[in-house]
C-alpha cells in the first residue's frame, strides 16, 4: 500500500534543491508551493494571509526569480522518477494561455484569436505501461507573439519556422536532462511533423511516435505517396478503443476538429516501412532521405454523422509484430495525458484567472502552478488506477476525518483514494451516474472540503481553549 510520501510528495520537496541566488527566496518558493497546493483552485488572496500575499507578490515580481530557476529542481525530480521506470513516454504539446480584462498587461502578446496572452510548450513524462502514470514535467518553453496580426508582413515565414523549432529544442532539452538514464519515447501531434525534426530524432537515435500531417512523396515511388502506401498495407490487428467526447475545435481556415460524441470505435491497424526524401525547406539537413515506419489506424464503419477515425503515425519503433504495432499506437494514445494536464492547470489551478499584471510575474506563477497541476493529475490517476490505494496517498488524516463527517454517502474509516475522490466530487455536485468526475466538480468539492477543514480546526481550537 502506497504511503503519502511515496505516492504524492509535498510540493516543497519538488523544489528542495532550488537555487535562486538567495536562500530566503529558496525558502519562500517551498512555502509558497505548499500553500498554493493546499487550495490550487483559489486566488492568491484567498489562499494567503495579508503578510504571505505581499511576500508572494514580491516573489513573483523579483527580477532574480525566473521560471527556469523555479522549475529546474522539479525537472530534476521528474528525471529521477523517469530513471526508475523501465520506459517512459515524453509527451510534447503546446497550449495557449489567455488573460481577460480591458487592461493590457505588460509584456503579453497576441493570440490566435483577439486577446492577450502567450503560448506554453510543455514536455510531460508518463510511464510507458498501460497505466500512463504522470511522472512530472521535463521541459517548458514559452512563446510570445509581440508583432502584429498574422497577415501583417512582419509575420514572416522565418518567424513561423522559429516557433516550430520549439519541438526540436524541447527534445534536445529533455534528452540532456535524462542523460541516457531513462529509455524515452517522444510523442507528438501533427504540428511536429517536419523533416528537420524527424531527421534530428533519427540522428540522435531517439525513439518517437509523431502523427503525420502532410502526405509526403516517397523515394522512388512519387506516384504512390505516403498515405497511399499506408492505406495499401495489410491489416494486422483490430481493436475496440473508447473515444472520448470532443467539442468542435475551429481552426484558422475553418474546421480543425469536428465535434465528437463518446463511443467505442472499432479500429484497424496496418503498418509498413517507407523512405521519405529531404524536403526543400530542409536543405541544411545532412541526410537526403529518412527510413521510417508508418502506422495506419482507421475506422471502417463509424456511426452515421460521425467522422471516421484515421491516424497516420510516423515512428522508428519496431513494427514486425502485431504486439509491436499495438504498442506504438498505445504510445500515441498516451498523448491524451497532456490534454488532461492542461485541464488541471487551467481549470483545476485556475491559472488564466490569476490577477498578475506583468508577463514576468505570470511566468513565475506558472512555474509554481505547473507542478501543482501535475500533482492534481497524479491524485486523480491514483484514484482511477489503484482502487486499493489508501486515501492517505492523497489526503491528510484530518481531511479524511472531515470528509467522513460531511460526505453525502457513508464513508468507511479507512477509505480508498478512489472512494475519497468520489466523495469529494459529491461535495462539488457530481452525480455517480455521470461517470468519473471532471476537473470543475473536483475543484469545487476540494474547495468545500478545505473550507470545512478550516472550520473544523477552528472549532477544535475553541474547544481546547474552553477546556483550559
Amino acid at each position: 500500500m502506497a504511503t503519502r510520501a511515496q505516492a504524492v510528495p509535498a510540493l516543497s520537496a519538488e523544489f528542495g534543491d532550488a537555487d535562486l541566488g538567495d536562500e530566503r527566496l529558496d525558502q519562500r518558493l517551498g512555502l509558497l508551493a505548499d500553500r498554493v497546493a493546499e487550495r490550487p483552485g483559489e486566488s492568491f488572496p484567498k489562499v494567503l494571509d495579508d503578510a504571505e500575499l505581499e511576500a508572494a507578490y514580491r516573489f513573483f515580481r523579483n527580477e532574480r526569480v525566473t521560471p527556469e530557476g523555479i522549475l529546474a529542481p522539479h525537472f530534476r525530480q521528474t528525471a529521477l522518477r523517469a530513471a526508475a521506470a523501465p520506459q517512459v513516454l515524453v509527451v510534447h504539446d503546446t497550449t495557449q494561455f489567455e488573460f481577460g480584462g480591458h487592461v493590457k498587461r505588460e509584456g503579453l502578446g497576441r493570440l490566435i484569436r483577439p486577446g492577450q496572452g502567450f503560448f506554453g510548450h510543455f514536455s510531460l513524462a508518463t510511464s510507458a505501461d498501460g497505466t500512463r502514470k504522470p511522472l512530472g514535467l521535463l521541459g517548458l518553453e514559452t512563446v510570445f507573439r509581440l508583432d502584429k496580426a498574422i497577415g501583417h508582413k512582419a509575420w514572416t515565414r522565418s518567424k513561423r519556422r522559429g516557433e516550430s523549432d520549439r519541438w526540436l529544442r524541447a527534445v534536445a532539452a529533455v534528452d540532456a536532462l535524462l542523460e541516457g538514464k531513462a529509455k524515452a519515447i517522444h510523442v507528438m501531434d501533427r504540428e511536429a511533423d517536419s523533416y528537420a525534426l524527424l531527421a534530428a530524432l533519427c540522428e540522435a537515435n531517439s525513439s518517437f511516435v509523431i502523427r503525420s500531417f502532410q502526405d509526403r512523396v516517397l523515394v522512388g515511388q512519387q506516384a504512390a505517396g505516403l498515405r497511399n502506401a499506408a492505406r495499401a498495407a495489410k491489416v494486422t490487428l483490430k481493436r475496440e478503443v473508447p473515444l472520448s467526447p470532443r467539442p468542435r475545435i475551429p481552426g484558422p481556415k475553418g474546421e480543425r476538429h469536428p465535434a465528437r460524441r463518446y463511443r467505442i470505435a472499432k479500429l484497424s491497424f496496418a503498418a509498413t516501412a517507407v523512405e521519405v526524401p529531404r524536403t526543400g525547406e530542409s536543405r541544411k539537413e545532412q541526410s537526403t532521405s529518412l527510413r521510417l515506419n508508418i502506422i495506419h489506424v482507421f475506422e471502417c464503419d463509424p456511426p452515421r454523422g460521425q467522422p471516421a477515425v484515421e491516424w497516420f503515425l510516423l515512428t522508428n519503433l519496431p513494427i514486425s509484430t502485431s504486439e509491436e504495432i499495438a504498442f506504438a499506437v498505445d504510445c500515441y494514445r498516451g498523448r491524451w495525458t497532456i490534454e488532461e494536464f492542461f485541464k488541471a492547470l487551467k481549470t483545476g489551478c485556475q491559472y488564466e484567472r490569476r490577477q498578475l499584471e506583468t508577463a514576468h510575474s505570470l511566468l513565475n506563477a506558472l512555474a509554481i502552478l505547473a507542478p501543482v497541476a501535475w500533482r492534481l493529475l497524479l491524485l486523480r490517476h491514483l484514484a482511477r488506477t489503484d482502487s486499493r490505494a489508501s486515501a492517505t496517498a492523497a489526503l491528510t488524516p484530518k481531511q479524511i476525518e472531515v470528509l467522513r463527517a460531511v460526505a453525502k454517502k457513508p464513508l468507511r474509516r479507512n477509505p480508498t483514494v478512489r472512494e475519497a475522490m468520489m466523495a469529494i466530487a459529491g461535495l462539488g455536485g457530481h452525480l455517480k451516474s455521470n461517470g468519473d468526475p471532471g476537473w470543475i466538480v473536483l475543484g469545487r468539492g476540494m474547495h468545500d472540503l478545505l473550507l470545512l477543514e478550516l472550520g473544523w480546526r477552528a472549532r477544535e481550537g475553541h474547544e481546547r481553549w474552553d477546556q483550559s
